[in-house]
């Protein structure tokens, strides 16, 4: 078990598209009955001065309101380098559904999550129920374990842009294109593109992938271990 943090949009992080109260809300309660210590906190940057005490950061805020420029504020320059140390440090972050289009003002995040929301290329079909499916070459992957499809009433995030180094999980098919709805980024980072309302967590087979996600992320540690443990001398590890 362990102790999440989940960032909440609010103010420069929020948008007039998204119930994020709401989403986070239905997060906690989700890992609370699994047994997690879990803490929703508004996306305000006080809100991750004691990151170094947490095992995980959920990051559920969005874009903010595309018209207004993004200016300079020191406060979120130093709570950006507070995940910064965070990622360096080994510690894992999920990103949920609107992650692959905040912290704007920020140009190190798409590489720490893997992928990003390109404006005028990025896009989704009006919510509906769908379908999606495991990539068949991660099949195996311990995140996937137990979960044949996620069938929900959400968003088809489409077009995102994908760094080569990040592993897709899921996809769904849409306009007879594939398109990568989740992905693993190293060994502490999974980006997963649903939850665009509370009525997404109503399902069952949703609600298993956020908790398979948060346990393969709560273990990087023994990953981390048994891949220096099997790496030759003088050969960095590797984890998957």
């Amino acid at each position: 078990m362990g102790h999440i943090l989940v960032l909440s949009g609010s103010g420069r992080y929020a948008d007039d598209i998204h119930d994020f109260d709401a989403t986070s809300e239905a997060v906690s309660q989700i890992l609370t009955e699994r047994g997690h210590q879990v803490e929703v906190r508004c996306s305000e940057p006080e809100a991750l001065d004691h990151l170094a005490d947490t095992d995980l950061l959920i990051v559920n805020t969005g874009g903010g309101d595309p018209e207004e420029e993004w200016d300079y504020v020191p406060e979120w320059s130093r709570a950006h380098n507070k995940i910064r140390e965070h990622h360096e440090a080994g510690k894992p972050i999920l990103g949920l559904h609107t992650a692959c289009n905040t912290f704007c003002d920020w140009d190190l995040w798409p590489s720490i999550l893997g992928g990003q929301w390109v404006l005028g290329v990025s896009g989704h079909p009006e919510r509906s129920y769908g379908v999606f499916e495991p990539v068949p070459d991660a099949a195996d992957h311990p995140i996937l374990r137990g979960i044949e499809q996620v069938v929900v009433y959400d968003e088809r995030y489409s077009n995102l842009k994908i760094n080569p180094l990040a592993t897709p999980l899921l996809f769904h098919e849409t306009g007879e294109e594939f398109h990568a709805m989740c992905w693993v980024m190293g060994n502490n980072v999974v980006y997963d593109g649903l939850g665009h309302s509370a009525r997404s967590y109503d399902s069952a087979s949703r609600r298993q992938l956020l908790c398979n996600e948060v346990s393969w992320l709560l273990n990087w540690k023994r990953r981390e271990a048994a891949a220096q443990a099997a790496a030759p001398v003088g050969v960095e590890p590797q984890t998957v």
